[in-house]
This record gives C-alpha cells, structure tokens and sequence, in this order.
C-alpha cells in the first residue's frame, strides 16, 4: 500500500499478514504423550502388576496409629463429592478477583476431571476386577463384570481424580503438590480398597489429562503483520 504524505515522497508500507503455525503447536497430545513418557508409564504400570500381592501383603502388616490418621485424612482429596465443587468454587474465586493465573488453572483442571472421569469409568466396567478386600487375588478380573462397587477395583477412581486435579496446580505452582496426589494413592492401597496396579492406572490416567490441559493453555495462534503482533 503506497501512502501519500505532502512535502515527501510516498512511503511504502508492508502489511502483509503472516500466519505462523508452529506457535499453534499442534503437536502438544505428541509432546505429552511422547514414546518417553508413555514408556516409563507403562513400566511403572507392568511393575505394579508383579508387586500387587506383596505390596498389600506388606502394607496390611504395617499398620499403625500414624498412617490410620494419614490416610483418614488424604483419602478425601480423591473424593469426586468434595473435590469437583472444591474445583469449581476455585475457579469461580479466580474469576471474581480477576486472578487470571488462578481462575486458568483451576478451569484446565476441570477439563482433566472430566476427560478423565470418562475413560476410567468405561474402564472400570470393562475390567471387572474385584478390590482386594474380597480376597479373590490381583488378576480376578470378570469382563463387563464392574456392574458394583466392589467389582471396578481398576483403575482408582480416587487416583484418577486427585491427579487429574492437581497436576496442573503442580505444574503452574509447585511440584510439591504431587504430595496431595501421591497421598491418595497410598491411602487407597493401605485401605485395602485397591492393588498397587489400580493406583498406578488411575495415577497415569489423571497425570497425563493433567498435563495435556495444562499445557494446551499455551497454545497460541500468532499473527504478524508489519512489526505487529496478535495473539489469542
């Protein structure tokens, strides 16, 4: 575009808009769940399987006045009941003192509960597998069997729920809030509520959505046209 300025010669400006892809980064699902990641997951998870009886053996033989109160206590944080208006009335804090910072990560953590909460509850019904409690051993699994409480052992749903929740508190805040979720995982395994490998499950499940949430709220799409730049 030529622009006629009186008294000088014409200017000639470039206003040619550039779309640049890359910060779009479509590639995010492959960064989290890049063959690293999933290969440390999966020997986390195949390990668990080997050590589920002499895990719970131990743990039923080791029990005491401290970790009774502990777990009492982190066993709450993977409660669906408290943790997902807990979430919600995060979030709306956030917004109405305009903590945007807040108000994000509490909405991402959202999303990774209930992306979640889908695929383990489809996995619990297909595994059928009985919780511990029953004394019917690690690999009693019933296919489409986990039509009650005590037959959807795997994954965790308390795992799930409290990893897909704060991992992206974790990531943006402080790592030392994998406490919270490495609590609940503990708990449920000394509750005799789950075997080491529904923990591991449910861990990875809610890590990994997580993440994914948490990392999609630096997706960008840039424009850039003469020097000025656009981003939403």
């Amino acid at each position: 575009m030529n622009v006629p300025i009186r008294g000088y010669a014409q200017v000639k400006m470039d206003t040619t808009v550039i779309f640049q892809p890359t910060r779009l980064n479509p590639g995010l699902g492959k960064q989290v769940f890049n063959t690293e990641n999933l290969l440390v997951f999966g020997g986390i998870l195949g390990t668990s399987f080997l050590l589920d009886e002499w895990s719970n053996r131990q743990l039923k033989s080791n029990q005491n006045s401290f970790f009774d109160s502990y777990t009492n206590i982190f066993n709450e944080f993977g409660e669906k009941k408290y943790i997902a208006p807990a979430t919600i009335a995060t979030w709306l804090i956030g917004t109405a003192i305009k903590d945007e910072r807040l108000s994000t990560t509490a909405l991402n953590s959202g999303k990774a509960l209930v992306s979640a909460a889908i695929l383990t509850e489809g996995i619990k019904i297909v595994a059928g597998r009985s919780r511990p409690s029953l004394n019917r051993g690690n690999m009693h699994f019933d296919a489409f069997g986990g039509t009650n409480n005590e037959t959807k052992s795997f994954p965790s749903g308390h795992a799930f729920v409290s990893w897909a929740v704060f991992t992206p508190f974790a990531e943006e805040y402080s790592k030392w809030i994998y406490v919270i979720p490495a609590s609940v995982s503990f708990a449920r395994m000394y509750r005799n509520r789950h075997w080491f490998s529904d923990v591991a499950l449910g861990a990875g499940i809610g890590y990994f959505a997580g993440l994914y949430f948490h990392k999609r709220k630096n997706q960008k799409v840039l424009f850039d046209g003469n020097g000025i730049v656009i981003k939403f």
